[in-house]
């Protein structure tokens, strides 16, 4: 499975929460409740709503706890769509907390239950999120395609869906991803949790097979610069590998990829470290015997203009500097070699 380097897999409320932001630009309105209770060995006496779309959390309002009961009441704000319920500080209990879409209504907060009820945006995501969760743990990450083959209908016009399928995309293919987000609405695309999502999208979709590739400058591992256009479109066939020395899969399918490039010699070989410490790169370098150019791109420009939301990738790229192929496995690198370079 392929390691994200974007914010884009949520399996756990934990890992969600940390991901959870405020959506800007609707205007929300009216008034909401939340009430329900804690787990019994909580000792906090107070709960709070936070919201963690900054650097560092803020409290927009707090409730008292009475037997591990609570409520709040509150009218939703005009920018923020999502918030965190936690039981005092954010670090005190990190396996208990909620995320909550903070719309009119009554929501419900159930102890035993990893997700809230009552509205229709929190009964949306708890009913994808459950189906989403049990998918991920059959380990058949393929079902997820015909999850939302199936039900994107129910949510395709709303915050949910889009953030759902956000989550989940490293995990979908790209043509089958773009062919869901053209159906959503302007105001969730604008959102600014999503925004980034669907900006990735736009990228991706102009770097498709047959397009020309899009220059990024960077520096070679001995400090020397390098752009893209230095090395592709000069008459020669390019494969570019984004990888990373913390990547456990980038580690794993290299020396597949080194015996298969041994046999298609006429193929240069540019690795792009991405994400990476400099001494952590070269020591993977050493340890995993790497022979051909490595490319160091620290803040992960290029994976950022090429939409890659997961490592490792490679990007194939004819003589011509028109891309041939992408977001292939090292398992069907052979295939595509044989087909396109011979």
């Amino acid at each position: 499975m392929k390691k994200t380097i974007l914010t884009t897999a949520l399996m756990t409320v934990a890992l969600a929460t940390m991901l959870f932001v405020s959506c800007k630009g609707e205007k929300k309105g009216g008034s909401y409740t939340i009430s329900g209770n804690v787990p019994s060995q909580v000792a906090a006496e107070w709960i709070y709503l936070y919201d963690v779309s900054g650097k560092e959390p803020v409290t927009l309002d707090s409730a008292r706890i009475e037997n591990t009961a609570f409520k709040f009441k509150g009218v939703v704000p005009d920018t923020t769509a999502i918030v965190v319920l936690h039981p005092g500080k954010l670090n005190e209990y990190p396996a208990v907390g909620w995320n909550i879409f903070l719309e009119k209504g009554d929501i419900v907060v159930d102890s035993s239950e990893q997700f809230v009820t009552g509205t229709a945006m929190n009964d949306g995501f708890k009913d994808w999120m459950t189906a989403m969760n049990n998918i991920m743990m059959t380990g058949r990450p393929s079902d997820i395609k015909d999850f939302f083959a199936e039900h994107w209908s129910e949510h395709s016009g709303d915050f949910v869906g889009s953030f759902v399928l956000y989550a989940f995309s490293p995990y979908l293919d790209f043509p089958f991803v773009d062919s869901l987000t053209r159906d959503v609405p302007e105001e969730v695309r604008q959102t600014t949790v999503l925004k980034p999502f669907f900006e990735q999208i736009e990228s991706i979709r102009a770097l498709q097979p047959g397009k020309m590739f899009t220059d990024v400058k960077m520096t070679y591992m001995d400090g020397g610069a390098v752009a893209l256009s230095d090395i592709i479109g000069k008459g020669e066939w390019v494969l570019v590998d984004f990888w990373a020395s913390w990547c456990g899969p980038c580690r794993q399918t290299m020396p597949e990829l080194q015996t298969i490039m041994k046999r298609h010699k006429d193929v240069k070989v540019y690795g792009i470290a991405v994400s990476d410490k400099e001494e952590d790169t070269r020591r993977a370098i050493a340890d995993l015997k790497i022979e051909w150019p490595v490319i160091s791109d620290p803040e992960g420009a290029s994976v950022r203009t090429y939409g890659i939301s997961a490592i490792p990738a490679m990007v194939l790229f004819g003589p011509d500097g028109k891309i041939a192929a992408r977001d292939f496995t090292v398992s069907s690198l052979e295939g595509i070699l044989e087909e396109m370079t011979k």
